[in-house]
């Protein structure tokens, strides 16, 4: 069964609202992808620039519901990076909106204009050969521009949203609002389980601290709200009340761990507003839900990530790849499920590959299951930390940094990222700089001077020393 498959089901309901009163029914939604049906060749590989906008979303719809390869990346990506994904992938088409197709008039066509989007055919269209499996690619760095993404089948996504609906009880009846970019495949997901049972999905650029957006809340009636950790500190620091609850039925959070703190405060809201919580955990590679913590448990096991999501396994391995059996031990979490994806890409020679990975997932994470089953997280054994939902590569970062010209080493604690100089550059180019590349605000960050880098035995820069030093040599800078 493919996702999207069951439009004509819903073809009354509301699929889609936006904050100028435009409301698209499933019906509508099937008519407008069919007029730019003829306009594309079956079976494309179709770039989408994305923003929280209609246009986009629907640009979206029409690669899973019309067979096409989607590559999506956000629109806050540079223009330079979007040109070098462009490069490596070669896609047939483009959609992007109106105000960016400047960037593309020397190798692409307009072809058709798309509510706020220009669909764009390159010059050198070439028939692809893709996998007949292969459905999105959505990247692995967030806004950074790299070339590396994951490749996910249909099936992949549609395993992941069955399983979601199946927790959340999402119906027909329900709605919920973009608070976070579609480029993310948190909110990819959320719109997914929404669209997959006829439900209702508001579009919305606002951030939570502009007044429209509540505006636009209290009017729509959602009936859940999602965010990231972040999204959560912001609402606890400027007060929960924000969120009206009279239609809502639940929260949800994902995208990295929350603060303790935080957490309970959240708890507390629930607690008086007969609200649920759901504290969810997953990565891009599992299309990308992999477990979550029903609200029954989040105070008896704060700080859970909960248990693998209906039909997905979940375990802890140790370095030599042995599954762990005793509780409390410490090792890899590795997830096995068939929202499990299909490798990874950087070019378009990537594409015509089968499935690479057989449906399971070394996460890259350290953690460990309690006595009951239930799962913690420890720490990263690779460099990719989340902050505000972003997946930020370190050591990508360090490297797009020397190239600039200013040698850095960076560490994360998912808060903030942690970067350290030996040299005495000026310290508001080196966080500008970093800002720039990762699109990520300045208060993200905490900038350290060193006399030199500690290092390992063999030379190599020893990250571990480097946590321990972080209130001793910080800078203060806002």
């Amino acid at each position: 069964m493919r996702l999207f498959k069951f439009f004509n089901k819903y073809k009354n309901n509301v699929a889609i609202i936006d904050n100028k009163n435009l409301n698209l029914s499933y019906k509508e939604i099937l008519i407008e992808t069919n007029k730019i049906k003829n306009k594309v060749k079956n079976n494309s590989l179709i770039l989408i620039i994305s923003e929280n906008s209609v246009g986009s979303l629907l640009a979206y719809i029409f690669c899973i519901i019309k067979n096409h390869v989607g590559i999506i990346v956000d629109s806050k990506t540079t223009q330079k990076n979007i040109l070098k994904i462009f490069k490596n992938y070669q896609p047939n088409y483009v959609f992007l909106s109106k105000e960016k197709k400047n960037m593309f008039k020397k190798i692409c066509l307009e072809k058709y204009y798309f509510f706020d989007q220009i669909l764009m055919k390159n010059k050198l269209d070439k028939k692809k050969k893709l996998n007949k499996n292969l459905s999105l690619l959505l990247s692995t760095s967030g806004s950074m521009g790299s070339t590396k993404f994951v490749k996910l089948s249909n099936s992949n996504l549609k395993y992941n949203a069955d399983s979601i609906i199946s927790y959340l009880k999402i119906n027909k009846k329900d709605s919920t609002i973009t608070n976070l970019p579609i480029s993310y495949s948190y909110m990819l997901s959320i719109i997914n389980t929404h669209f997959e049972v006829g439900a209702s999905i508001i579009v919305s650029k606002y951030s939570l601290i502009e007044k429209e957006f509540w505006r636009i809340v209290e009017k729509s009636k959602i009936t859940s709200f999602n965010g990231v950790p972040y999204t959560y500190e912001m609402l606890t620091s400027v007060g929960l009340k924000n969120i009206k609850v009279n239609t809502l039925k639940y929260l949800t959070q994902a995208g990295g761990k929350l603060e303790i703190s935080k957490l309970k405060k959240i708890i507390q809201f629930c607690k008086k507003n007969k609200l649920k919580f759901f504290s969810m955990y997953g990565q891009t590679e599992a299309s990308p839900r992999i477990s979550y913590l029903k609200p029954e448990f989040l105070e008896k096991k704060m700080g859970s990530i909960g248990k693998g999501i209906p039909g997905n396994k979940i375990y802890i391995v140790d370095k030599s790849g042995k599954k762990i059996f005793k509780p409390f031990k410490e090792g890899e979490v590795v997830c096995n499920g068939k929202n499990v994806f299909m490798g990874y890409s950087k070019n378009y020679s990537d594409l015509k590959k089968a499935n690479e990975e057989n449906y399971k997932l070394k996460t890259g994470d350290l953690g460990y299951f309690d006595k009951d089953g239930f799962f913690y997280l420890t720490s990263r054994i690779n460099r990719i930390a989340k902050i505000f939902g972003n997946r930020i590569d370190l050591g990508t970062l360090e490297i797009l940094m020397s190239q600039k010209g200013y040698k850095v080493v960076c560490i994360s604690d998912n808060k903030n990222i942690f970067v350290y100089i030996e040299k005495k550059y000026n310290k508001k180019k080196v966080l500008n700089s970093i800002s720039k590349i990762t699109n990520l605000n300045l208060s993200s960050f905490k900038l350290i001077k060193l006399k030199s880098f500690p290092r390992t035995i063999n030379n190599k820069i020893s990250y571990s020393k480097l946590k321990k030093k972080n209130n001793l040599y910080e800078i203060k800078l806002h």
